[in-house]
């Protein structure tokens, strides 16, 4: 553990442990490296928020807080086949990370008491549970968590971890005589914000998703968005903007995606003599699987593009 003096604070305390093994087989055909990390940290440095009327929106301060970063990292590269005229090379890496608030005092009564829990991570948001559209009214409706017969900003207790549970990569690399093929996927478990939360109330002039059209229309109808509004029905702005600030705004955004594929092909010295050649295809983000319906599960904020998808083709010369 390391101590450091703060003469506003006292001692502050950063500890932090870490495990790894590295280890090969069959002569270093199958290898593998885990290692495992804690870290313990008190007296966060952080931004708290001023009113409008300083000027400034925030000023640099010490919270009286504890946080626990713990996680798990692991690699395995395997060499599958090793000939003269064929190998294949396989990689997996994968990560599992957890962030946890351990203490903070007098959390409730801070600025901080719609942000954090203790027990949970940081990176979290307390929303309304969404109970659906009601078929009479057409209206969003929350769940009442204090029963004081209304929904207001003491109703929004549920719990949703915006941090990725795992992620990681699988790489192949094979080459066959002269050609050579690499290829990279990128996969994630985590949840974002869908499609509803990156658009404006419909029934307004702005575009829509899809899933839109499914709407509240007379009474009896059971649908997954309520009645469409103008903005005149303030009822329902209302309703709109605490489904926005809901669990229903947010789903599984886990996706597969074959980050990277490179195809190249050395040319016969024979033919171009002491010049090499070198004839290469690439692609970036060529392929997404997800059950996300956003524009794109790896961003979490909007005004953001998708990834693009690039492809490339060329010759390498060396003289």
């Amino acid at each position: 553990p390391a101590r450091l003096y703060n003469p506003d604070f006292g001692w502050e305390t950063n500890k932090k442990f870490e495990i790894g093994l590295e280890t090969g087989f069959l002569k270093d055909r199958i290898f593998l490296t885990a290692s495992w990390y804690s870290n313990r940290s008190s007296n966060q440095l952080t931004g708290m928020p001023l009113p409008g009327t300083t000027g400034f929106t925030s000023m640099t301060a010490n919270l009286d807080a504890t946080v626990a970063n713990t996680g798990t990292e692991l690699t395995l590269r395997t060499v599958n086949f090793q000939r003269k005229n064929f190998s294949w090379i396989t990689s997996i890496n994968l990560t599992v990370a957890k962030n946890e608030l351990l203490s903070f005092p007098d959390l409730e009564s801070s600025v901080y008491k719609n942000m954090y829990v203790i027990g949970e991570p940081l990176n979290i948001k307390k929303v309304y549970h969404s109970t659906g559209v009601d078929p009479q009214t057409g209206l969003y409706t929350f769940e009442d968590m204090n029963g004081d017969g209304a929904i207001t900003t003491s109703d929004k207790t549920a719990v949703v971890d915006l941090s990725p549970k795992y992620y990681g990569g699988f790489q192949n690399s094979l080459r066959y005589k002269r050609w050579q093929l690499d290829f990279l996927f990128q996969f994630v478990k985590q949840y974002n914000y869908n499609e509803t939360a990156f658009f404006f109330l419909p029934g307004m002039m702005s575009n829509q998703p899809v899933s839109a059209l499914d709407h509240w229309q007379q009474p009896g109808d059971v649908a997954t968005h309520q009645l469409y509004t103008d903005g005149m029905n303030f009822e329902a702005f209302d309703k709109y903007d605490q489904y926005y600030n809901s669990d229903a705004a947010i789903s599984d955004a886990s996706y597969v995606r074959l980050k990277n594929l490179s195809l190249s092909f050395d040319v016969p010295e024979n033919l171009l003599k002491t010049i090499k050649c070198k004839l290469f295809f690439e692609g970036q983000n060529l392929l997404t699987l997800t059950k996300y319906t956003g524009a794109d599960p790896e961003f979490k904020a909007s005004g953001y593009l998708s990834p693009l998808r690039v492809l490339s083709a060329g010759v390498q010369l060396s003289f």
